[in-house]
């Protein structure tokens, strides 16, 4: 009997030594080391030299850790693009680099120490350093293993020195023509991180916030019809932040809507004609007899006693007012509010935000100086109805924006020392951009002014104002440091 027909010995195989598998994790560094040795990079370089420019300029992360897939598909997607442009024909270096300053650092050096506070702040800024080139070197090692080609001994790292100098040049550029001037302006404040964010870094979430409705006294003033309303009478505001009450620095009318003053069993009250039912139904009221029809435009300058401080304040127009919620009449604190500052700016109203890093106030009544905001809440909800000035009071679920990284509840505040830059007219057509770039990256709320970048040594130029007695003598001792800068 025959044997069975092996059909693989009908076929002419070719014989090879290559291994059936792939074995990358044994392989793929040998392969690495090679490209080193033979310095397969710089000789790429070379052999483009002379060739068309391209360059990709590297969204720096953050050496906070060792990388992740996001971090790696990243810097994999960008050597993809230089490798491609290389072989395209362009002379493409790549540099890569990482932002070493900045709140995530921060936040990962508390959690080695085990909380805020526990080393004097120059100790803290060491240990920052510290902390980012212990994983500047981890995240070089790894990218390197992944195949990605670049300057990885000279990178560009934003807590370098020459780095840093460099946007202080910047900076005194700015100085030396006017742009330069020191102000106020709401931004984002996280209270636990005790720093300010930018927009990007806040993220909205489910809060419950005590929804209040608030009478403000007329005194007198106003146009037209509207000067002849009585000081029986009281403007209604509705707000869901009670704490800021106590900066309350003005009522935002809008100029077209009509408002009108009714007659309720809790007195004369003052809003938006098309509000008064929202103001029934809120504040329990049963009966509203519409007094008198008044446009918004002739509330501008009248004065409303504010409700619980010996101060008064004055009507305001502003476009921002809606009839969505709220009394149609805007509690304006310019120090809590991108709005409310910019309306105050026009009427040159006071920018009152006496508040620690904490949302401590520094200043007000007994009743509520020394605690923070959140918690001051209800003491000011209750000082309000012992004053006879609350309408209504419920807790109010809303999107409400929170810090991205602690996930707590922020606030707006104006902060005190702020390098601003009025215009941008001072940016240089050509020169080095990265250290003009950080100086503008954000107007009113850099990232620089938290750690690293020495925004603090900038502000003794501003502590003592540009009028100060010794302010020449500190703004010539440091425009005789630029030539030092400039030759470091």
């Amino acid at each position: 009997m025959s044997e069975p027909l092996e059909l693989k010995k009908t076929l002419n195989l070719p014989k090879t030594d290559f291994p059936m598998k792939a074995s990358l994790p044994l392989n793929e560094p040998k392969q690495l080391e090679a490209w080193q040795e033979a310095d397969l990079y710089q000789k790429i370089l070379h052999a483009r030299a002379g060739k068309p420019l391209f360059v990709l300029h590297d969204g720096p992360p953050y050496p906070t850790g060792t990388i992740h897939l996001g971090t790696g598909l990243n810097k994999i997607l960008k050597d993809l693009i230089v490798k491609t442009k290389s072989m395209a024909g362009h002379y493409a270096p790549y540099v890569p680099g990482w932002d070493c300053h900045g709140l995530p650092i921060e936040t990962q050096v508390e959690k080695e120490l085990g909380g805020k506070g526990k080393v004097a702040p120059a100790e803290f800024r060491k240990l920052c350093r510290a902390f980012a080139n212990r994983y500047v070197e981890q995240h070089k090692k790894d990218f390197k293993r992944l195949g990605v080609f670049g300057r990885w001994n000279d990178p560009y790292l934003t807590m370098s020195f020459d780095y840093e100098a460099t946007i202080a040049n910047a900076f005194l550029d700015f100085m030396e023509q006017g742009y330069v001037y020191r102000g106020r302006k709401p931004v984002y404040w996280c209270l636990f991180d005790s720093t300010a964010l930018a927009e990007a870094e806040v993220e909205y979430e489910d809060h419950v916030s005590p929804s209040i409705w608030v009478k403000f006294a007329v005194v007198g003033g106003g146009k037209n019809e509207a000067a002849k309303i009585g000081n029986d009478v009281s403007a209604v505001i509705w707000t869901t932040t009670p704490w800021t009450i106590p900066h309350n620095r003005g009522l935002a009318f809008h100029p077209d809507y009509e408002y009108a003053v009714v007659q309720t069993e809790k007195g004369k009250l003052l809003l938006a004609a098309d509000r008064v039912a929202a103001l029934q139904s809120e504040c329990e009221i049963k009966q509203a007899e519409i007094l008198g029809a008044y446009k918004g435009r002739d509330f501008e300058g009248m004065k409303f006693q504010h409700p619980f401080l010996s101060i008064q304040v004055p009507g305001i127009l502003a476009d921002y007012v809606t009839l969505d919620q709220g009394s149609g009449i805007v509690h304006t604190a310019p120090g809590h509010g991108t709005d409310d500052f910019n309306t105050g700016q026009r009427y040159g109203l006071e920018v009152y935000a006496p508040l620690d890093d904490k949302g401590v106030y520094t200043e007000g009544l007994p009743e509520y100086k020394g605690k923070d905001v959140f918690t001051a809440n209800p003491i000011i909800v209750k000082l309000l109805a012992d004053r006879g000035a609350l309408l209504g009071h419920h807790s109010y679920k809303h999107s409400y924006p929170h810090c991205w990284r602690c996930h707590n509840p922020v606030i707006f505040r104006a902060t005190d020392v702020q390098a601003q830059l009025p215009a941008l007219l001072a940016l240089p057509q050509s020169g080095d951009f990265p250290g003009y770039r950080a100086v503008v990256h954000r107007h009113g709320c850099d990232s620089a002014s938290r750690q690293g970048e020495p925004f603090h040594r900038w502000q003794e130029v501003f502590a003592r104002g540009s009028a100060g007695r010794n302010s020449q003598c500190q703004m010539d001792s440091w425009l005789g440091r630029r030539a030092h800068l400039r030759n470091d």
